[in-house]
């Protein structure tokens, strides 16, 4: 008999003990979300507007012509040919997505399992020399590109995270594809993929073949 109300006592101090701790971990669940959503608002105020990307109108190359229609010279600070999408080859669009971002056309800016198989990649590579693996979507380089800086910190990317997903609610996939191919830079002071054709095989976008275009899909990883 004294044993059988041991038992139960035990089995009542244990059940209130998990008791105690499943009420710390709501507890601690619930004071992390308004955490979160206090530091979410606070970062909200300081964001850029992204009515930059909706007026985008980038500099792009001068050209002097003689009065019989020859290319005399270029002038640019930053060697760009501005596309409209529908004129950019849909082999050209693919090279990119494929590279930078296979999801691109189901997230809403932010790819989370793109994100940790990218840590994952980084924790494995730790001491093997390999450069680090990024996880940003296509979204939150034109974020970083338009209304941010590179800087390497967790609040810059944070407030991309934030306005990646922004971005997604108000423009479309194709807006946000076009202005990434034509502001991206690509090396050889080539920015976007229509100068960059020119500048590496001197091609119009159109002529480029499939290994073409995946070269210079490869280039935004090191374009120097």
């Amino acid at each position: 008999m004294l044993s059988r109300i041991r038992r139960l006592l035990k089995k009542s101090r244990i059940a209130r003990i998990l008791a105690a701790l499943f009420a710390m971990g709501v507890t601690g669940l619930v004071l992390g979300v308004v955490a979160l959503g206090i530091i979410i608002q606070s970062y909200l105020s300081e964001l850029p507007s992204s009515d930059k990307l909706a007026n985008y109108s980038p500099p792009v190359v001068t050209r002097l012509y003689s009065s019989d229609s020859k290319l005399m010279a270029e002038y640019a600070i930053e060697k760009r040919f501005f596309l409209p999408l529908s004129a950019i080859p849909k082999r050209v669009q693919q090279a990119f997505i494929s590279a930078e971002d296979r999801n691109f056309y189901d997230h809403q800016g932010i790819d989370f399992m793109g994100t940790l198989r990218a840590i994952r990649e980084n924790v494995l590579n730790v001491g093997s020399g390999r450069s680090m693996v990024g996880g940003s979507t296509i979204t939150q380089q034109v974020v970083k590109n338009f209304l941010l800086t590179s800087e390497k910190s967790f609040e810059r990317k944070f407030k991309e995270a934030i306005l990646a997903y922004r971005i997604s609610s108000v423009y479309s996939k194709e807006k946000i594809l076009e202005l990434y191919l034509n502001e991206i830079y690509l090396g050889m002071n080539s920015y976007g993929v229509a100068a960059a054709g020119l500048t590496y095989f001197n091609k119009e976008l159109k002529d480029l073949t499939i290994e073409e275009a995946a070269y210079l899909a490869a280039l935004p990883k090191a374009p120097n």
